[in-house]
């Protein structure tokens, strides 16, 4: 239990990071993930990762039936 002190100050720190940015900077994050760039670098990734968790889940059902 120790080592979750601080997790919700960290995620305020972060969404404060995040606004200070758009503030300050004018950089939008939300924007930036949805440039095609990015995307072309995450929907792969995104994809496989959903293979793998959809894989073990298959894994794990069968070892259980």
């Amino acid at each position: 239990m120790k080592n979750n002190r601080g997790f919700i100050g960290r995620i305020i720190l972060l969404i404060v990071a995040v606004i200070a940015l758009k503030y300050f900077l004018g950089f939008d994050i939300v924007e930036w993930i949805k440039s095609p760039k990015v995307q072309g670098v995450l929907v792969p990734i995104v994809n496989f990762f959903k293979t793998i968790y959809f894989w073990l889940d298959n894994f794990v059902r069968n070892l259980i039936s």
